[in-house]
């Protein structure tokens, strides 16, 4: 134990920053700032790097907004098992279009060597889902005009894709609070407003950051 963490009663100091900063504001936090720390303390340790993409993606899929219509289909009585939440949150995310490496070179006429070897070069700005063995890339990514399909790119980079395609994924698909309507970035991007898309991109980050 270091000295730090005996002086505390065996708690280390990172541990009790962050106690710090959850009772900040009124004794009160944030849902998103909530996450947002428990995600980066998982980044921080590399001992729950096989489970930290997972449990990230569970907090992001699995917010919830007091006025979401979901609320009127959950028992609150009822405590979903893991497995289940997961397999949901993944189906959803696989009930919108996707490609695998071969079909993505054939349907947007690429002209890769080894489209898979070309696509997991690309990790960061573009989004692979993995399962098996096989990576399945979700189409938007390919799919939209030029000019936002370089917005996804950098996004993509942005938002941390390399690390989380799953939860980066569960991003741009699922409604976004903060969007007029709770429009998902991925509809803003097919109707053309690259600018809200830019803007709840450079608050996610923000928010990360801060």
């Amino acid at each position: 134990m270091s000295n730090s963490a005996a002086r505390a009663g065996g708690v280390p100091e990172r541990h009790r920053d962050h106690s710090r900063r959850l009772t900040a504001v009124g004794g009160s936090v944030s849902d998103h700032d909530l996450i947002e720390l428990i995600r980066s303390e998982l980044a921080s340790r590399p001992t729950l790097s096989l489970v930290a993409g997972r449990v990230s993606h569970l907090l992001l899929a699995g917010q919830v907004d007091g006025d979401d219509p979901i609320l009127d289909l959950i028992d609150p009585g009822n405590v979903l098992d893991e497995k289940t939440v997961m397999r949901d949150a993944v189906e959803y995310i696989l009930s919108f279009p996707h490609l695998s490496a071969g079909e993505v070179a054939v349907k947007y006429r690429k002209t890769w060597a080894n489209p898979s070897d070309a696509l997991r070069k690309r990790a960061g700005q573009i989004i692979g889902l993995k399962q098996g063995r096989r990576y399945r890339y979700p189409e938007f990514q390919f799919s939209l005009p030029e000019d936002a399909t370089e917005l996804v790119r950098r996004s993509n980079v942005a938002l941390g894709a390399e690390d989380d395609p799953w939860g980066v994924a569960s991003w741009w698909l699922s409604p976004n609070p903060a969007a007029a309507g709770r429009t998902s970035p991925v509809d803003l991007l097919e109707a053309g407003d690259l600018e809200q898309v830019a803007a709840l991109v450079r608050a996610e980050v923000e928010d990360d950051i801060a």
